[in-house]
């Protein structure tokens, strides 16, 4: 979100200019930093307060604007400053004068200059010792110049850059700011000072999303609002942006080129269940609800707290989604026609859709609904989906994107075959050829019969597997039970991707195989039978054996390639660990992203980082849950939390991998 910051034309702007560029000669004078207790109208203390706060107290004290320039009177006033700072109550006439020549450049200042010195706040000279006695000084102006930051010319020459603030506007609203530039030479002395224009200092303030390693990778921000996905958060950082005409040039600032965190960006939201914000985050984190509401944000100086710059922002949390193909993938066959509809929530109003395709070709792509025709090949491309606020601006550089999402197409042939895999033990290997034993348990898949395929069935089975033994069937559908007869029993599947089923049989003969998937209820793809020979003695009917599962599982494969499974699983998505939060009264809010891949979660939190004693276990039996608050921890301790997705199959329970571990310090 990018904001002018105006100016406030002062002649107080000579003050910060030389503030932001004195140099003291290291033996004479220390720079030191200054409290933000020290705005009290007491007894002024000088010594903590930095360059810049000294030359805006000689400019503070100063009733007549035409004297706040850079001259003798006003230079000398400052030395005398910077002494004091020092804890020195004289000092001898020919080294006083010495520093302000070193410091201002005034070749000519010697003795006789001072002598004709006005009277002020800050010293007396006396001729006849020839001595500078420093004065204490009682009151501290309100007003605060920080230095932001400096940039080196082509030529050589430096210039610097700063911001007056003044401490007595009423909280909470805007702050007018005066901002100026100091000019220096090679040798660092004076050339010039002077303002900059209102419409060459922006703050920009960016809401963005992160990826894994912490880098920018798109931004929430358009045309002065914010949209955040549902579930996610934005990053938020500032920078300040100075068009310096003098020097035909472009001078950045971000936050972390601030020398010393000089400024600290705060942010509140109206609405805590649409967009949320802990103490101390630089980011907003989406609430439970999706909708609109305003996000606030201020500017301050950390040392004195002013305020630079405050502002408001509307902030929409949203979700955006395509609906085409189902959970499990969008498959189409070459040159074939699949539509795909735009789902948007959280926002009312009127948008335009803009849809495009890596590779086909795309019709009605500024409606609701768009259509698409694969290309000719098979191959793995994309729906890309941008929608836009229709403000009149689409098409333009002020246009607002409200958001942009994108859905995989696959364009394949969808050739099935089975493939089969012997149990030994509770594990399994791969098996070949085409003889079985009578009592062994096998696990069948029907390779290539993505369940991406299983398209517009409604309440139709998408796939049928039938095992004929003798002549006599056992037919498996996409409804998982077990099945069995006096020749052979058949258990539900392990994972794997694709349908499978583990079958035993207990006699010998001919077993003949056959697959088949469907669409729109009706037959789309079949394979041809395939047949075993069964050899061994007749054993008594029992269910198949199945293997025991491991506890951290992969991830079924979804595509069409036909490599086989190395072990059959129950397979639960890992989910997606988002934040791990301090909140008051000592307890800590976790946030993930929805996994309804599972039934449910665990989050396991410990104060040992290998979570190697002392765990506790916090079960969340909703899928939908996307957060919780652990409560009774301990202050000043230091926590660590993951989380894992749970999937109950037949009774048993499995278990994704855990998520990666956030660390957490209480404070409070």
């Amino acid at each position: 979100m990018k904001k002018k910051m105006k100016l406030r034309i002062s002649a107080v702007m000579l003050s910060i200019v030389l503030a932001c560029t004195m140099v003291i000669t290291p033996s004479a004078f220390t720079a030191r930093q200054v409290s933000a207790e020290e705005s009290k109208d007491t007894e002024v203390n000088v010594s903590k307060m930095n360059r810049l706060e000294k030359w805006a107290l000689v400019m503070g004290t100063l009733e007549n604007d035409n004297d706040k320039v850079i001259s003798n009177d006003t230079a000398a006033m400052y030395i005398a400053l910077c002494y004091a700072g020092n804890g020195q109550e004289t000092v001898k006439a020919d080294e006083f004068c010495q520093e302000i020549r070193n410091n201002f450049n005034f070749e000519s200042f010697n003795e006789t200059v001072l002598a004709n010195v006005r009277d002020n706040e800050f010293f007396s000279y006396d001729q006849t010792t020839k001595q500078v006695t420093i004065k204490k000084l009682s009151k501290k102006p309100t007003e605060e110049c920080t230095y932001i930051g400096d940039n080196e010319n082509a030529d050589g020459t430096r210039t610097m850059y700063g911001v007056w603030t003044d401490s007595n506007s009423a909280a909470g609203t805007k702050r007018e700011t005066t901002y100026v530039a100091l000019d220096l030479d090679q040798e660092n002395r004076i050339i010039s000072y002077r303002t900059l224009s209102s419409d060459d200092v922006d703050l920009t303030v960016d809401f963005y999303e992160t990826d894994d390693d912490g880098n920018n990778i798109r931004s929430y921000e358009s045309n002065g609002k914010v949209f955040i996905p549902f579930e996610q958060k934005a990053e938020v950082s500032y920078y300040i942006t100075i068009i310096d005409r003098k020097n035909e040039q472009t001078v950045q600032f971000d936050e972390y080129d601030l020398v010393g965190n000089i400024f600290e960006l705060s942010l509140s939201s109206d609405n805590d269940n649409i967009a949320e914000i802990y103490d101390g985050a630089d980011a907003v984190y989406t609430g439970n609800e999706k909708g609109s509401t305003e996000i606030t944000y201020e500017l301050k100086s950390v040392k004195s707290g002013n305020v630079v710059f405050t502002d408001t922002l509307p902030c929409t949390v949203y979700s955006l989604s395509i609906e085409s193909g189902n959970i499990f993938g969008n498959y189409v066959l070459p040159d074939e026609s699949r539509e795909a509809t735009a789902n948007l929530e959280g926002y009312d109003g009127p948008v335009v859709y803009e849809w495009s395709v890596n590779d086909g070709i795309m019709e009605k792509s500024n409606e609701k609904t768009c259509r698409i025709t694969a290309p000719s090949n098979p191959v793995n491309t994309k729906i890309l989906l941008r929608v836009l606020a229709d403000d009149g601006n689409v098409g333009t550089s002020k246009e607002t994107v409200i958001g942009e999402t994108e859905k995989d197409l696959t364009v394949a042939n969808c050739d099935l075959s089975f493939s089969y895999r012997k149990f030994v033990g509770d594990s399994s290997v791969e098996a070949t050829g085409d003889t079985l034993k009578v009592g062994e348990a096998y696990w069948f898949s029907l390779d290539g019969a993505s369940f991406a395929w299983d398209y517009e069935n409604g309440n139709h089975t998408f796939y049928t597997l039938d095992f004929n033994l003798n002549g006599t069937s056992l037919t498996a559908t996409d409804e998982e039970k077990n099945l069995s007869n006096d020749l052979m029993s058949i258990g539900i599947g392990a994972g794997g991707g694709y349908p499978n089923r583990i079958i035993k049989v207990n006699q010998s003969g001919t077993l003949t195989i056959t697959g088949k998937i469907y669409r729109d209820g009706k037959l789309f793809r079949e394979t041809a039978a395939r047949t075993f020979k069964v050899e061994g003695n007749e054993v008594n009917p029992s269910e198949p054996t199945k293997p025991s599962e491991p506890t951290t599982p992969s991830q079924p494969a979804t595509t069409t390639s036909t490599k086989k499974p190395t072990q059959p699983t129950v397979s639960v998505k890992t989910t997606k660990l988002k934040s791990a939060k301090n909140a008051k009264g000592k307890k800590l809010v976790v946030k993930w992203k929805k996994n309804t891949a599972g039934n449910g979660y665990q989050i396991q939190y410990s104060t040992s980082k290998k979570f190697a004693k002392g765990n506790k276990t916090k079960t969340i039996s909703k899928n939908k849950t996307t957060s919780c608050t652990i409560k009774k921890l301990k202050k000043k301790k230091t926590y660590y939390v993951r989380i894992r997705t749970y999937k109950k199959v037949s009774g048993k329970t499995y278990y994704s991998e855990w998520s990666s571990v956030k660390k957490v310090k209480i404070k409070k």
